[in-house]
């Protein structure tokens, strides 16, 4: 009886069970090791377990195998089989050279030190735009050099025949017809030179983490891949060959994510600096292995984490790129040893990545067979390299390459309008204002009055006397956000700035740049007037006040049925509108400014307090180094006492 309970207890427990993790060692086809255990396939992924099921079959006829064995459902390609689609298998460039963005290098190589104009300003559809351009004469003809970034990417041109007057626009305009910008504020500050470059370098990368996986024969899952505890003497001769073995706690260049304090991640790893590049290797067997866990994350934390992963195979073995499951690993680079640790020892290439991942150079010979030595190194070093740098304009890592430009070209733009602000001690800051069509005002001049004729108590707002003066008009802010005010002045009044200003005011701003006439009223009425409040703080009641007066016009409050005559006119209102709509552009912009200047403030204190902790510490160790030498001279003087 207890046993059938054991054994209930067992099957439950499998039933529960996720994917992962599960053990590695099964003893034959469609059963695990240990009491209780389901079939293999009946816990695993889809995708793994298709994978297992391919490279097994390729295993069951005798050999020799090849080295990748591609899913079915065309999401990766191999560098020797790869479709028709891809033109690549043709080309003869086999330079051993990195596939860097050419044009992040061109504003230090042609702009840099020489005179050269940089203006930026906002398009409506394509956002920020910032354009380098300086004059060239070529073969006795001048030109001009273009440089235009956009989120998309950064352009690069020669531009000849752009008539007498070659304006920023017209510059634009060659480049990209679709852009719209016409107005352009120039770059006048000594630190926009460093700004832009830094923004221009910023897809430069000197630092790489590459995964290496070791694979024995055989094996055909991930479990087993990052079980192997061991290496082999093939594998320790490829180690020897890609870099140095390098101490962790010891190590000072690029850690790769390692941990060079506390040892968490292994004692040792592979390193190498190639052509000014630092590399740093996650090798599977220097990662820790722990025994209760037969997943191994701790291993597949870091490689599972890279974009680009060597296979070592031991032996001649399939590898399929679909049995990681990883969302960051896109390439693979398989390699497989013959004759390892002799004197004609070579290795067999393979290349494999994801149907979105471009092609990368440089391109496999026909035998891809190479000869162990600093040839082979330095193709392989380079194949990792471009393999990352081509991985990145995959569909994932493209959106958010691109969402980080937008936001990196956003932030160079807010800074070289307040450098240039800054040096030339302007304190408002040029904005453009966002454009609206006249089709929208007007509908919405409509919709506010046709809302008015039904309802003319709803549109409950901040009253004002109308005089023959221009400045007629107050700041479109909601009637439950404004303060009651007397409307006996004729001149002008202005909206709230702030929502300390008085004690009953609350300050509320429209998310959008869009303000509706329903949402304020104008009083002829030269007497204070007080409303009910939207927030329920309303210090009299309508009832009970004093000038209580039937508003019949829902723009101006006035006696006559409908729309007022003043109102009657589109034109008038739309010219109200426009006030309004000047006046809240203005407060954003003053917004904008005291948003900067409190962003400034803050990193002046932050500095000057890191600077006051320097100097307290300067100051201690002063005063340790006085009384030091004060004891140094009280020791002094006894000793001479005593020798007299």
């Amino acid at each position: 009886m207890l046993d059938l309970l054991e054994r209930m207890s067992n099957y439950r427990i499998d039933d529960q069970r996720c994917s992962l993790p599960h053990p590695v060692l099964h003893t034959q086809q469609g059963m695990r090791e240990g009491p209780g255990k389901p079939p293999p396939d009946k816990d695993e992924a889809p995708n793994k377990t298709s994978s297992r099921n391919r490279l097994e079959e390729v295993l069951a006829y005798p050999g020799p195998y090849p080295q990748v064995v591609l899913p079915s459902s065309g999401t990766y390609w191999d560098e020797h089989t790869t479709d028709a689609d891809h033109t690549y298998l043709t080309s003869s460039s086999n330079n051993t050279k990195f596939e860097t963005d050419e044009a992040a290098t061109y504003y230090r190589r042609y702009f840099l030190g020489n005179e050269h104009w940089t203006y930026f300003g906002e398009d409506e559809v394509h956002g920020p735009v910032v354009l380098s351009h300086k004059r060239e004469v070529i073969s006795s003809q001048e030109n001009l050099r273009v440089l235009l970034r956009l989120k998309t990417g950064t352009h690069h041109a020669t531009i000849i025949n752009l008539g007498d007057n070659p304006t920023p626009a017209k510059m634009v305009k060659r480049l990209k017809e679709e852009l719209t910008i016409e107005c352009f504020y120039p770059v006048v500050t000594p630190e926009g030179p460093e700004l832009i470059l830094a923004y221009d370098e910023h897809v430069l990368k000197n630092h790489f983490k590459f995964g290496l996986i070791y694979q024995r024969f055989g094996q055909t899952m991930e479990e087993q891949l990052f079980g192997n505890k061991c290496e082999s003497r093939a594998l320790e001769e490829f180690l020897c060959l890609m870099g140095q073995r390098v101490k962790l706690k010891d190590h000072e260049g690029f850690k790769g994510g390692l941990d060079t304090q506390f040892g968490q991640t292994g004692e040792e790893s592979i390193y190498e600096i190639f052509r000014k590049k630092e590399i740093m290797f996650h090798v599977s067997t220097m990662l820790p292995y722990k025994d209760n866990d037969p997943q191994q994350l701790e291993r597949k934390r870091h490689i599972g984490n890279d974009m680009v992963a060597i296979v070592f195979q031991e032996a001649n073995t399939p590898f399929a790129p679909d049995m990681i499951a990883s969302h960051f690993l896109h390439a693979y680079i398989v390699v497989q040893p013959i004759d390892p640790c002799t004197s004609n020892t070579r290795y067999r290439v393979s290349v494999t990545a994801r149907s979105d991942v471009p092609f990368f150079g440089p391109t496999l010979p026909l035998t891809s067979t190479f000869e162990k030595g600093p040839q082979f190194k330095e193709f392989l070093l380079t194949k990792l390299i471009n393999a990352e740098i081509a991985c990145y304009k995959a569909e994932r890592f493209a959106k958010l390459e691109m969402r980080t430009r937008s936001s990196l070209l956003s932030a160079l733009v807010d800074d070289l309008r307040m450098k240039t602000n800054e040096f030339l001690g302007v304190t408002k800051v040029p904005e453009t204002p966002k454009v609206e069509t006249t089709g929208n005002k007007f509908r919405e001049i409509v919709r506010s009055v046709l809302i008015g004729r039904k309802n003319p108590d709803a549109a409950g707002v901040l009253k004002k006397p109308i005089t023959n003066n221009s400045n007629t008009l107050l700041a479109g802010t909601p009637a439950s956000a404004r303060s009651k005010s007397s409307g006996g002045s004729s001149g002008a009044r202005t909206p709230t700035s702030s929502p300390d200003t008085t004690p009953n005011t609350h300050m509320a701003l429209s998310e959008s740049d869009d303000s509706s006439l329903n949402s304020m009223d104008i009083d002829c009425h030269p007497q204070p007037l007080n409303e009910d409040s939207d927030t329920g703080l309303e210090s009299m009641s309508s009832a009970e006040t004093p000038h209580k007066l039937s508003l019949q016009c829902p723009l101006c409050g006035g006696h006559e049925d409908g729309v007022c005559a003043l109102h009657a006119d589109p034109e008038i209102v739309m010219r109200q509108v426009e006030t309004l709509k000047h006046e809240i552009n203005k407060l954003k912009c003053d917004k904008l400014d005291l948003l900067r200047q409190n962003v400034t403030c803050q990193r002046e204190i932050k500095k000057l307090k890191e600077k006051e902790l320097k100097l307290g510490g300067d100051l201690s160790s002063a005063n340790k180094e006085i009384l030091r030498l004060q004891a140094l001279l009280k020791d002094l003087g006894t000793g001479q006492v005593s020798a007299v």
